[in-house]
C-alpha cells in the first residue's frame, strides 16, 4: 500500500507539479474522514451510438493508442511492454479482479488518459463513485473514474474515450449507460453533451467517518 502511494505521488508530481501534489494529498487525507459532493446523474441509450461516426470524436493528437484492459494478466502484458498505468489509482488490481474494464490511451509509452466501465455491481463498487442506482440485471452499465494527464487536456481524449466506452458497453449487451459527474466539472459535462446524454437526476452524497447519506432527486 505504501509503495503504491509513493508511486502515485511521484506520477502526480512529475505530471502536475508540487502544488497539485500537495492539494491532492490534502484532499486524500481529509477524504478518509469527510466527503461531500453534488452530482448530475446521466443516462445514455446506447443504441443511439450506432448512429454516430467514430471519426467525429477522434482526439486532436497524433500517434495515440487506445488499450482496453479487462484482466490483470492483460495489464501485466502491457506493463512488460513499458505501458504502465496501475500507479494512476490505488486499487487497479482489485478493479480488474472484480470485473471493471480500463480504457487506457497512450502516446508512445506515456499514459495520457484513462476511464473505466462496469457491468456488474461488484465492479462498480471498486470505483470511486457515489452510490447512484444502476440496474445491472436490466442490461445497464456505467462509466467512472476518468483521468487525463494535464499536459494533454483539451485535446478531445475524454470525449473519444467516452465514445469507445459506450461502444464497448453496447457490444457487450448493455442498453443504458449511467454516470455521475460533479456539478462543478463543466469539462466532463460538455463531453456528454456531444452525445445528447440526458441528465435525469441530481445526487447528493455525504460521508462522515462510517456514516453515509445519498439522495437522488429526479429532474424533468
Amino acid at each position: 500500500m505504501i509503495t503504491k502511494l509513493f508511486r502515485r505521488a511521484k506520477r502526480i508530481y512529475q505530471n502536475e507539479g508540487l502544488i497539485s501534489l500537495i492539494r491532492r494529498a490534502f484532499a486524500f487525507v481529509v477524504g478518509w474522514f469527510f466527503q461531500y459532493r453534488t452530482d448530475y446523474l446521466y443516462e445514455q441509450p446506447l443504441e443511439d451510438i450506432r448512429k454516430l461516426n467514430e471519426a467525429d470524436f477522434m482526439p486532436r493528437i497524433d500517434n495515440f493508442t487506445l488499450k482496453v484492459v479487462s484482466t490483470n494478466q492483460e495489464a501485466d502484458e502491457l506493463e512488460a511492454d513499458g505501458l504502465e498505468f496501475r500507479s494512476c489509482a490505488l486499487n487497479v488490481r482489485e478493479r480488474l479482479d472484480k470485473g471493471a474494464v480500463a480504457f487506457c490511451t497512450f502516446v508512445g509509452q506515456e499514459l495520457v488518459h484513462m476511464g473505466w466501465a462496469a457491468m456488474t455491481q461488484q465492479a462498480k463498487d471498486t470505483l470511486p463513485e457515489p452510490p447512484y442506482k444502476v440496474d445491472f440485471s436490466n442490461k445497464e452499465g456505467c462509466g467512472a473514474a476518468i483521468w487525463t494527464n494535464p499536459k494533454y487536456r483539451r485535446m478531445g481524449l475524454r470525449t473519444y474515450n467516452l465514445f469507445k466506452r459506450y461502444e464497448f458497453l453496447l457490444n457487450n449487451g448493455r442498453v443504458i449507460s449511467r454516470s455521475a459527474i460533479a456539478k462543478r466539472n463543466t469539462a466532463s459535462q460538455k463531453g456528454h453533451e456531444k452525445f445528447g446524454t440526458r441528465i435525469y437526476a441530481e445526487g447528493r452524497y455525504l460521508r462522515i467517518l462510517w456514516w453515509t447519506f445519498w439522495k437522488e432527486k429526479p429532474l424533468t
